[in-house]
């Protein structure tokens, strides 16, 4: 039998919409989507709580540099969002560029790998939740589930626990959960860059995605947290492999 308690790490990439001294941007963006996944670092904070779990968050808007994208992606620093333009992405040299991957994308990225690292030579394996939140709409277009279970299906346990979770948020709760929507659990992100650089056995990375409907209400938020943390805590593919 596992003890959970000593394998997770919880990690909100878009918990923030600060930005950095020196940058600039019209406030009623910086509450946008484009700048911050509202409600996210609420359920992040929960689940580090629940299981004991080292949280990094982080600590400015994801159009500063996006943690959950990698270095090359051409989407990292966005010149242009939903149709705004980032005036602080336009124009950057390659100095510029390496300048703020350096300052505010690495220091992050690398400590998470080192947490993972430190959990896997302690403790055998690291489960990764990473959190998130989605918009209730896009292009139009409704979004049906409240809850994402984003994973790669070939990976290890991943398609297992995905399973033994969406059986508990069924069973226990009226949230409509669906796997890997309203995203790709193999698109790119930090948790693919992650099984890189890890055996199947040593890493289990789940991305939860909640709908933003919530967002202002932290008792939903608060339920959909324990919801979710019950589910880990009584998965068997976690708890038995």
């Amino acid at each position: 039998m596992r003890d959970l308690d000593e394998q997770v790490l919880v990690t909100c990439e878009h918990a923030s919409n600060r930005l950095p001294a020196g940058f600039q941007l019209g406030a009623e963006l910086l509450k946008l989507h484009i700048a911050w996944d509202p409600g996210a670092l609420a359920i992040a904070r929960y689940m580090a709580r629940r299981f004991a779990a080292e949280l990094w968050q982080g600590r400015y808007s994801r159009l500063v540099a996006d943690l959950n994208r990698t270095e090359g992606n051409r989407v990292l620093m966005r010149q242009v969002s939903d149709g705004h333009p980032i005036p602080f992405n336009r124009g950057l040299s390659v100095s510029d560029r390496a300048k703020r991957l350096d300052t505010y994308y690495r220091p992050y990225r690398d400590g998470v790998v080192a947490a993972a690292d430190a959990l896997i030579a302690a403790h055998g394996r690291c489960v990764h939740i990473c959190v998130h939140t989605f918009t209730p709409a896009l292009a139009g277009n409704e979004r049906g589930n409240d809850i994402g279970l984003l994973h790669d299906p070939g990976w290890g346990i991943e398609r297992a626990v995905c399973d033994d979770l969406r059986r508990h948020l069924d069973h226990e709760t009226d949230y409509v959960t669906w796997f890997n929507r309203p995203y790709s659990g193999t698109a790119d992100g930090i948790l693919p860059a992650m099984r890189l650089r890890y055996d199947p056995a040593q890493f289990v990375g789940i991305e939860l995605e909640v709908n933003q409907k919530y967002a202002g209400d932290s008792r939903q938020l608060r339920q959909i947290a324990k919801a979710i943390a019950d589910g880990l805590a009584a998965s068997p593919s976690l708890i038995q492999s």
